[in-house]
């Protein structure tokens, strides 16, 4: 069996002698590499998780004592803060499982921080009534501060996050892994990462699958050679951290290839991935079976999603009577500013498909010239490149006014009033026109099956600034992994990124 690798480390060959400045940069690579390390950021984690839980609790000690004039002796008896803190930081811990965090999608973790906070709270107000009973302690403390928690604690780890992803643009702090199968399920893999804007791999090696013909394993006491040796060798000569497997079914001796790549990786303390289509559902959780030794699969139970759908008709009403309201209050200023532009009507009426194919309509503050559709069909440059990514980067057809509602997605207030009467949902999959539903092929009965979204992912991942390809991939994305966690997270991001005008023209 060829074991050949296509290495792509900088940091693979080691010079016997350095200099001072070289050292200095082989000790910041150390330190950036021991960053990447699963342990490591557990710790981080916890010592994350640690201060917020100290902050939510301070905040509310303060909060109890002047709002409510509560002598501090009643707030936190002496001692009390070394038996609390510590048990909502197990609880915590416990609550949460087996599982990394680091491995886990935002929305994920915002799903599963949310219960293991409740989680840790409830089992903290029980332990309270059994262990400090006698104590003068206000009960009342625990509710400003489980709300405080659920909002500081995602923040302490978003940071966290913010900060990996800070490290891994400048390409550090990356698990270098090892890609073992064929190049094509490769650009899948990176397609992947790269739609969800994930850098946390650096793919340091390729093992193709032309290496993998033939017999992959045969026995070292038959045949008395290794044929993994050399492999195993360049592992650790490109110090890989995760190997990421993606053999076909039909491939002779696959799975006994696998169980032997596990096998060695366990002993050097290497983590595996095994990338499969199999496992590529949002719609089961997997776990193992320890009797049987196999992977089982467990649906989302019915009234998770009963539950999460109503939440979104909820928000949706929500918002769109809140953002309705809002229109109102701002639609007199935006409307004179426009007419004293142009004098030319206030709202536009955008079309859309909807679910039944057929042409729909939601309103927008008028952002472009009366004569707009002229000037497309008069440059035949403009044309082109409005037909290839629906929108134009430098559009002339823009009005001044336009440029800063734009700027700041004030054009899309009037949206709200659709939202609210149910035509679309805050979050949802982007609109599109009929004459873009060829582009999505065989996906567009997918796309129309879900209401399309004032927002979404496509906005929050990089709104104009990818290519139209990517956002079909996104749409798809969404709607194959839904959640209302994942809507609470794109809301969120939606804020960050109209604050930051970042991506909108």
């Amino acid at each position: 069996m060829s074991t050949n690798i296509i290495a792509g480390n900088k940091y693979v060959d080691r010079l016997p002698s350095l200099s001072w400045a070289e050292k200095s940069f082989a000790r910041r690579v150390e330190l950036f590499d021991a960053l990447s390390r699963g342990s490591v950021k557990r710790i981080l984690i916890l010592a994350f998780d640690a201060g917020a839980v100290a902050l939510s609790n301070g905040l509310a000690l303060i909060g109890m004592h002047k709002v409510f004039a509560i002598p501090w002796s009643n707030l936190s008896p002496p001692g009390y803060l070394l038996f609390n803190l510590p048990f909502v930081l197990i609880m915590l811990s416990l609550a949460e499982g087996r599982q990394r965090p680091d491995l886990r999608r935002p929305e994920k973790e915002l799903a599963i921080t949310f219960r293991a906070v409740s989680h840790s709270f409830l089992a903290l107000i029980c332990a309270n009534f059994i262990f400090f009973k006698e104590l003068g302690l206000s009960r009342y403390l625990f509710v400003p501060w489980y709300f405080l928690a659920l909002v500081v604690i995602p923040l302490f780890r978003w940071g966290l996050r913010a900060i990996y992803v800070g490290l891994w643009r400048c390409g550090l702090a990356q698990q270098r892994a090892l890609w073992v199968g064929g190049t094509e399920k490769l650009v899948e893999f990176v397609n992947l990462l790269s739609i969800q804007r994930y850098r946390g791999y650096e793919m340091v090696g390729v093992t193709p699958a032309s290496a993998l013909d033939g017999d992959p394993l045969t026995a070292p006491s038959r045949t008395g050679n290794d044929p993994l040796g050399t492999w195993e060798e360049t592992l650790a000569k490109l110090r890989v951290q995760l190997i990421v497997v993606s053999l076909p079914s039909t491939s002779p001796g696959s799975h006994a290839l696998v169980k032997e790549i596990l096998r060695r990786a366990k002993g050097r303390g290497i983590d595996v991935e095994v990338y499969s289509d199999l496992f590529a559902s949002s719609e089961f959780n997997f776990e193992l079976d320890e009797f049987s030794g196999f992977v089982r699969f467990d649906a989302v139970p019915a009234w998770s999603q009963q539950l999460q759908k109503h939440a979104k008709l909820f928000v949706d009403r929500f918002a769109g009577l809140m953002g309705s309201l809002l229109t109102v209050l701002v639609a007199p200023v935006v409307g004179a500013l426009i007419k004293l532009e142009d004098r030319g009507p206030i709202f536009y009426q955008s079309a859309y498909v909807g679910p039944d194919g057929e042409d729909r309509y939601y309103l927008k503050f008028r952002t472009m010239r009366l004569d707009a559709d002229l000037v497309l069909e008069r440059n035949a440059e403009l044309r082109r490149q409005f037909e290839s990514q629906q929108k134009l980067k430098l559009d002339p057809r823009v009005t001044r006014v336009g440029r800063v509602l734009r700027k700041y997605s004030l054009d899309e207030f009037p949206s709200f009033f659709s939202i609210l009467r149910g035509d679309i949902s805050l979050v949802g999959p982007r609109t599109i026109r009929k004459q873009e539903g060829k582009r999505y092929g065989e996906l567009l009965p997918k796309l129309l099956s879900v209401k399309p979204g004032l927002t979404g992912f496509w906005q929050v991942m990089g709104r104009q600034l990818t290519t139209y390809e990517e956002r079909i991939k996104m749409d798809m994305f969404y709607i194959d992994r839904w959640s209302i966690w994942l809507d609470l997270l794109i809301i969120a991001k939606t804020f960050w990124k109209v604050l930051r005008a970042e991506g909108a023209y």
